[in-house]
């Protein structure tokens, strides 16, 4: 298929991290990213059928949090500040801190380590506060409200789902006893089901978290957010990212519609092709040198602007880099060039006839042929920004003197019915570029809006009329 996975290290949302918790100690221990072991037989204070025990299961089994000594989790302990933002910190893969890092806090040491570069880290990214005294508030218990606005503050950072339910809290009977500061972080995190509250319907915002609770908290938090159920199926449309689509720029961003082409079942990933062209882009930006998918321009966009502007930072740690292998042009011989690490690209030749074909109609000598498959839909934004588009009218596809060019007779005598189903009727198709190189290493291998395909598809005509059409692997 020329797509080859490539070993990566896994989104830092939820493994690589390494904490021990030691109640009333300023002391953080790293350990290996991983544990084995059920937790009921390590932990003394592990028992066998409590609410805690999969959760403190969870982040032991990923190194997130392990004891806080060698037979006790510490299950009651309460929770320190420190020791929940040293928490996030592991979440986010422990970034650098500068040693010259401003510390507005006066209770915060600067020798870096910890609690220092947590803290320091978890402030410049606006995910924690200070008490509002100068102080961060370090060997101080937690309040469940500040857990939960700690919480929002993080999934804000990363592009987690922010959706709040505005009546989340309203069946609890403390409710009113939340912060004015903490009434959103509290209502998202029931909302998004991170917090479910205790016995006596309470959310008990004021009473201080517990080691038991911090686990279920980001155990929740991290499978609603790398977690997706069963895998779709081929033909399946899934919706992943938002790019702007309507070209109403005062609506936001629409959902990206992915036509999904193959599975992989044992890795639990997909790969989609997006149901649209979605912006207009060129393959390769400068027209007097050469290129092939490895150095062109339409790949850059890909990796950088659209991959930026498509995708928050949960949906990025869900596409894997793979290794992308261009065969030569089969028509004329053009290299395909060096392999190249992508997490998004277009589409080959070889892998258009694999997933899209066969054609409806296809001349062997010519290697030109037409396949509705091939017609992809624009948006109107991509419209705007100057796609080639055209629409099939109902009165042009049952004409029968429509005469498009007929590869195997090599005459205009092709009429639309005659190869088409009744589908295309309405849609306005666009040109599409592949990433197999063009006749000549200056531009690439495009679709025509009506589905026209092959070696036919080569001329630098269309150039600044074509659009991209994005294809990657999604983790489930």
């Amino acid at each position: 298929m020329g797509i080859q996975f490539k070993k990566k290290l896994k989104s830092a949302v939820c493994l690589a991290l390494s904490l021990m918790m030691i109640a009333g100690l300023i002391q953080i221990t790293s350990f290996p990213a991983s544990a084995d072991g059920n937790v009921v037989d390590i932990f003394d204070d592990v028992q066998e059928g409590q609410w805690y025990v999969n959760a403190v299961q969870f982040v032991y089994d990923r190194g997130i949090m392990i004891g806080t000594s060698a037979n006790i989790f510490g299950v009651s302990n309460k929770l320190q500040r420190e020791q929940f933002a040293q928490v996030l910190y592991s979440m986010a893969g422990k970034p650098a801190v500068a040693a010259d890092a401003e510390n507005p806090f006066k209770d915060v040491p600067n020798n870096p380590g910890y609690p220092r570069d947590a803290i320091l880290w978890a402030f410049s990214e606006g995910i924690v506060a200070g008490n509002g005294d100068g102080n961060f508030g370090v060997s101080q218990p937690i309040q469940r409200q500040a857990i939960a606005a700690m919480l929002y503050k993080y999934a804000q950072f990363y592009g987690y789902d922010l959706t709040v339910n505005e009546t989340a809290i309203d069946g609890f009977a403390d409710k009113d006893k939340v912060s004015a500061w903490a009434v959103n972080s509290i209502k998202w995190a029931v909302t998004q089901g991170v917090i479910s509250g205790k016995s006596g319907n309470l959310l008990d915002p004021l009473g201080n978290g517990t080691r038991a609770e911090c686990a279920q908290m980001i155990m929740k938090l991290i499978k609603i957010n790398t977690e997706y159920g069963e895998l779709p199926k081929v033909g399946d449309i899934v919706t992943f990212g938002r790019y702007e689509q309507d070209n109403n720029l005062e609506n936001g961003k629409e959902p990206i519609e992915w036509q999904v082409l193959d599975i992989d079942t044992e890795n639990r990933r997909v790969f989609v092709l997006s149901k649209y062209a979605l912006d207009q882009v060129d393959w390769n930006s400068d027209w007097n040198n050469d290129a092939t998918w490895a150095t062109c321009s339409l790949r850059n966009w890909m990796n950088n602007d659209f991959k930026n502007e498509a995708f928050s930072f949960a949906e990025l740690n869900r596409i894997p880099t793979v290794t992308v292998s261009t065969e030569d042009n089969k028509y004329f011989h053009t290299s395909g060039g060096e392999d190249s690490q992508d997490q998004i690209f277009s589409i080959s030749v070889e892998e258009m006839e694999k997933y899209l074909g066969p054609y409806n109609i296809y001349s062997e000598d010519l290697m030109w042929g037409m396949n509705q498959n091939l017609i992809c839909a624009v948006t109107p934004y991509a419209q705007s920004k100057g796609v080639w588009n055209g629409t099939i009218t109902e009165e042009e596809y049952w004409s029968d003197n429509t005469n498009w060019y007929n590869p195997v007779t090599r005459t205009f005598d092709l009429q639309i019915h005659d190869i088409y189903t009744e589908d295309v009727i309405g849609v306005t198709g666009s040109l599409w570029w592949l990433r197999t190189p063009g006749m000549n290493s200056r531009r690439g291998l495009f679709i025509r809006s009506n589905g026209d395909g092959g070696s036919n598809c080569r001329t630098d005509t269309y150039t600044p009329y074509t659009a991209a059409r994005p294809a990657m692997w999604i983790q489930y």
